[in-house]
């Protein structure tokens, strides 16, 4: 349906209202304006109260809502209960006004009003949801596609939670799948998409929104993304470089404030020179000798040279004559039988 006949359909309709129930309906809608009035501006300007307003508006749609009267409307409604349909029978408020939009072929800067107007002339057909502080407002099919896309969400929240770290795209649709074998990716999208309390990060991954792993504070936390994702050490230049790749997060990281950030938190040990890792993967802080003394701290019987090499090159970046030479340091260690233990 062209927006010229949408239009003119809508214009048609309004035909079947009285002048002063029409300018209400107008109005309130933003049918002739990019802004639509509240109840107090139309109120004021007509001399009523606000509740003779809503009284006048309700009226008017209850006639507009006549069979006869929408007929002209038919094509417009068939296209909306279709896309929402195909989202699983719900959607996001501005992105199903967006979508039907391009649907309709309106290019209006008041497009957003028409399609509201349109909406709520559905009656029956569609359902609005008023935003809350979890959920988004939005657009249905009937209260029970809001009930099953809530219901699930909530659910896959609660598998989130309790996973205490962010899930995989897969995992999470094989979730969904697990709750109703109808999903697909479009529809989980949609769904998501209502809820204010989960997101996910620019990897990909989904988890509550209050985690630092999916809403990043600064630049350390982005840092430990960035080392998760890419599961090796990093040199402090290189961290910087990854976080600007990363379109999502708009501030620029500059080199010496991430090496100033990895410095200060115990998340990030450093290894080498300028190179980071992160302590979950066993790397410890300190000098070569530090992680020397730790390991021989727990070694009993002692370990021999190549031992004792190999363990360090595990939790360090450092060259075996370094290793070799902190181990002739015979304030802290001794040498019996090609065995070392501490002094």
């Amino acid at each position: 349906m062209r927006e010229q006949n949408l239009k003119e359909a809508t214009e048609e309709i309004l035909k079947n209202l009285n002048p002063r129930t029409r300018e209400v309906i107008e109005k309130r809608f933003g049918l002739r304006s990019i802004s639509r009035n509240t109840l107090e501006a139309i109120g004021q300007n007509l001399r009523v109260t606000r509740e003779r307003v809503r009284q006048i508006e309700a009226f008017g749609l209850k006639q507009l809502s006549h069979k006869n009267a929408l007929e002209l409307l038919r094509p417009a409604f068939a296209v909306a209960e279709k896309h929402l349909t195909d989202y699983g029978g719900v959607r996001k408020e501005d992105v199903l006004l967006k979508e039907l939009a391009e649907l309709l072929c309106l290019k209006e800067k008041n497009s957003d009003n028409l399609i509201n107007f349109l909406l709520a002339l559905g009656g029956e057909k569609f359902q609005y949801f008023k935003e809350t502080p979890k959920w988004r407002a939005s657009w249905a099919l009937s209260n029970a596609s809001y009930k099953e896309a809530i219901n699930l969400v909530n659910a896959l929240e609660k598998i989130i939670i309790e996973k205490k770290f962010p899930i995989s795209r897969d995992v999470l649709l094989k979730n969904a799948l697990s709750l109703n074998n109808g999903m697909n990716d479009k529809i989980l999208d949609s769904h998501i998409e209502l809820c204010r309390s989960i997101s996910q990060n620019p990897f990909g991954e989904w988890g509550a929104i209050s985690s630092p792993e999916i809403s990043p504070r600064g630049v350390k936390d982005k840092a430990y993304l960035i080392f998760k994702k890419e599961k090796k050490p990093l040199h402090f230049t290189q961290v910087a470089s990854l976080i600007n790749q990363v379109g999502f997060w708009d501030r620029k990281a500059h080199s010496q404030t991430v090496h100033n950030e990895l410095i200060k938190d115990s998340r990030f040990v450093l290894i080498g020179r300028g190179t980071y890792a992160l302590a979950d993967w066993g790397y410890e802080p300190g000098t070569v000798r530090d992680v020397l003394v730790s390991a021989l701290k727990n070694a009993k019987m002692g370990m021999t040279k190549n031992e004792l090499i190999e363990t360090i090159k595990a939790k360090r970046l450092v060259k075996e004559n370094t290793i070799l030479l902190n181990l002739q340091n015979k304030k802290f260690f001794k040498k019996e039988n090609e065995r070392f233990t501490l002094q």
